[in-house]
């Protein structure tokens, strides 16, 4: 008797918290919501996240803060979303990086395919190769002859060691067999600011963050590094259309929270983002910033997040890239 009254206690208490599971999971968001960039203020990522949080407060009519989290490639804010509650109320805004690119630079505090719920992808972020005028650079071919002519001597711009714009310059020298060095910056902002200061000799700069820049006329857009051509900017050349066969370099950005999230708190935000995303004017605003917008599911984000651990993993190690 008294085991089947200890296992109608057990029964009753598991029922009790799976009802008010679903109640909390029914009631979100009833508060304010924190989305985690991992960036600096200005770059891509950071751009790409106002919009949605914008967004996302419009929906959901609770207000959607930005809190910036810059360091070691993105690593710095996942980890802190990692050790977050996985309530909803805390998610992080990430591109290629944090949960494919570092794994083969740095040993990492988390495992992406364990510690996150993957809820959205949202975009990807192609770049875009640009100089100062004073550089007295006209075209690309003008970068690699001065970086055959003198190696080492032409220098780019990065967000961080293994950023995207790290790798997109990474494979650029190696897909020309070119010696380039490369100078790391915390946040796409400050590297585009470092190349308006002449202390670089071009940058793959994301959209947010050199767009601005190409149309006041302080630095020159000369090409992207995407496969194809991208909207709003189809005047642009790609490095594949001059003569880098092949060439195709973007990151990848979605919405992602800790572990163990609430399905049903998944579904829902997958849902609303889905919406987002599927407005004429939304689109038009990321592709207005430079980025291109990109509607999969949580699972196809992950699978895509996944494949490019492989292929920048082989760049990573071919260039031999360290994480000091």
């Amino acid at each position: 008797m008294r085991t089947m009254h200890f296992i109608r206690i057990i029964v009753v208490s598991f029922i009790t918290l799976l009802n008010f599971t679903h109640a909390r999971a029914d009631d979100w968001p009833s508060g304010p919501i924190k989305l985690i960039i991992p960036f600096a203020p200005g770059g891509g990522v950071d751009g790409a996240g106002r919009m949605l949080a914008q967004a996302l407060e419009e929906k959901l009519k609770v207000s959607v803060f930005v809190d910036n989290k810059a360091g070691a490639n993105g690593t710095i804010a996942m980890n802190i979303l990692r050790q977050s509650k996985p309530d909803g109320y805390t998610l992080g805004m990430v591109s290629t990086g944090a949960l494919d690119v570092n794994m083969a630079l740095m040993t990492l505090p988390y495992d992406p395919a364990k510690d996150f719920t993957y809820i959205s992808s949202f975009n990807k972020y192609p770049f875009y190769l640009a100089v100062t005028p004073e550089s007295g650079i006209k075209s690309v071919n003008d970068i690699i002859a001065l970086a055959k002519s003198d190696p080492g001597k032409v220098t780019y711009s990065s967000a961080g060691v293994g950023n995207g714009i790290h790798l997109a310059g990474a494979m650029l020298s190696q897909m020309t067999g070119t010696q380039m060095t490369h100078v790391p910056y915390k946040g796409a902002g400050p590297a585009a600011v470092a190349l308006l200061g002449n202390e670089v000799t071009f940058t793959f700069g994301s959209g947010p963050s050199i767009l601005g820049f190409v149309d006041s006329g302080k630095v020159i857009a000369l090409a992207t590094s995407n496969l194809s051509r991208i909207p709003n900017r189809s005047n642009l050349p790609t490095l594949n259309e001059l003569g880098i066969k092949g060439y195709d370099c973007s990151s990848l950005g979605g919405v992602v929270g800790p572990a163990g999230m609430p399905p049903e708190v998944t579904a829902k935000l997958y849902k609303v983002i889905d919406e987002i995303l599927s407005s004429k004017a939304m689109q038009e605003k990321i592709l207005k910033s430079g980025m291109v917008p990109w509607q999969v599911t949580g699972k196809q984000f992950e699978d895509a997040i996944a494949a490019d651990r492989k292929k920048y993993g082989d760049l990573i190690a071919s260039a031999n890239m360290k994480n000091n």
